[in-house]
C-alpha cells in the first residue's frame, strides 16, 4: 500500500505591530504566519505545492486564513510570502529521484561496458543471454575460443519472459554438441540487441 498525502511546513511568522484585529480591533495583537505544503510518499517530502498562511489574534484568539483575509493583512500576507523562502528539505524526494536515476544511469553505462569487453574478449564459461527471433528468451554457454571464433553450447530451453532466464541458465540444461559463432558475428549480435548480457 502506498500511503501519501500532503503536509504543511511552517515557514515564518511575524509579529503584526501596528496591524488591528479585524474581529475585536485590538492593535498589535496579531501574529501572521506563513506556510508551504508539499507531497508526500511515505512521508517522504517530494515538493512544494503551494503556500498558505493564517493570523491569529493574541486577545480573542481569532484565527484567519489566507484565503479569508483582506485589506492590509492580506498585504501583509503577501509580502510575507515573497520574502520568506520555504525549507530546502521539501525537496528532498526529488533529490532522491535524481540520485537514483543518476546512479541507474552510470550502473546501466557501467554494465553495457563490462558487456562489450566480454564479447570483444570472450572467455570459457561466460554466458549469452540471447533473444530468439519468436520473442523467446534463452542462452549459450562458451566451450571454447580460438582466434575468429567462439564455441558455444545451446541451452535446450527456452522462456518467453527476459527475467525467467534464470529458470533455465542450470548446467543440466545445456546441449551435448556444441558450434562455432564468430567473432565478428558475435559482436554484431551484441551491437543489434540479439545478445543482451554477457554473465562472467
Amino acid at each position: 500500500m502506498i500511503v501519501f498525502g500532503t503536509r504543511a511546513a511552517h515557514i515564518k511568522s511575524v509579529h503584526l505591530a501596528n496591524t488591528e484585529c479585524p474581529h475585536c480591533k485590538t492593535k498589535g495583537s496579531l501574529t501572521l504566519s506563513a506556510f508551504r505544503k508539499h507531497f508526500h510518499i511515505f512521508w517522504i517530502p517530494m515538493f512544494p505545492i503551494g503556500r498558505f498562511g493564517v493570523t491569529e489574534c493574541n486577545h480573542c484568539q481569532r484565527v484567519v486564513k489566507s484565503d479569508a483575509m483582506f485589506g492590509e493583512v492580506k498585504q501583509e500576507y503577501i509580502h510575507l510570502t515573497e520574502v520568506a523562502k520555504g525549507p530546502i528539505w521539501q525537496f528532498a524526494g526529488l533529490v532522491l529521484i535524481a540520485i537514483l536515476i543518476i546512479k541507474s544511469y552510470f550502473s546501466i553505462s557501467q554494465n553495457n561496458q563490462d558487456n562489450l569487453n566480454r564479447i570483444n574478449s570472450p572467455s570459457v564459461g561466460d554466458i549469452y543471454e540471447y533473444k530468439i527471433d519468436r520473442g523467446e528468451y534463452s542462452t549459450l554457454k562458451v566451450a571454447n575460443t580460438s582466434k575468429d571464433s567462439v564455441f558455444v553450447i545451446p541451452n535446450n530451453y527456452v522462456v518467453d519472459k527476459i527475467t525467467g532466464i534464470y529458470k533455465i541458465n542450470k548446467p543440466e540444461n545445456y546441449a551435448e554438441y556444441q558450434y562455432a559463432i564468430s567473432k565478428t558475428k558475435l559482436k554484431e549480435m551484441f551491437e543489434s540487441g540479439e545478445i543482451f548480457e554477457v554473465s562472467r
